[in-house]
């Protein structure tokens, strides 16, 4: 089976993993981002997970860089 490259992966997100990956990318620990948007952790990393798993990332590292390549950061 192959391997359907998406041009940006970031548009398969919803609204809501926008914020948590808005979050993210700004360097915000899960306990954070669970504060801020008055969320469970285990939701925040429910989350997480899906963000990566649409981007076909593994980790915040990658995520970065895949966001910097977009033009979601700098």
């Amino acid at each position: 089976m192959e391997n359907i490259i998406i041009a940006n992966p970031f548009k398969v997100l919803s609204k809501r993993e926008h914020e948590v990956l808005d979050l993210i990318l700004q360097g915000a620990q899960i306990k954070d981002i669970s504060a801020q948007l008055a969320l469970k952790s285990n939701t925040i990393s429910t989350f997480k997970k899906s963000i990566l798993a649409k981007t076909g990332v593994s980790n915040n590292i990658e995520l970065f860089k895949l966001a910097q390549e977009h033009k979601l950061v700098k």
